[in-house]
């Protein structure tokens, strides 16, 4: 993925928090339209009373 060698930089914060602030944004990406497709078909098949 990435061409340069793993580095930490020893003065300031892990690049981590970035990489997982992106999976979280990525997981969102996919789990609110899934959510949102779901919604309509409990409100179509009117399954919520």
């Amino acid at each position: 993925m990435s061409e340069h060698t793993h580095r930490h930089n020893k003065e300031g914060p892990c690049h981590f928090s970035l990489m997982s602030l992106s999976a979280v944004k990525r997981l969102l990406f996919v789990a609110v339209p899934l959510l949102a497709l779901w919604g309509l078909v409990v409100w179509a098949g009117g399954w919520l009373g």
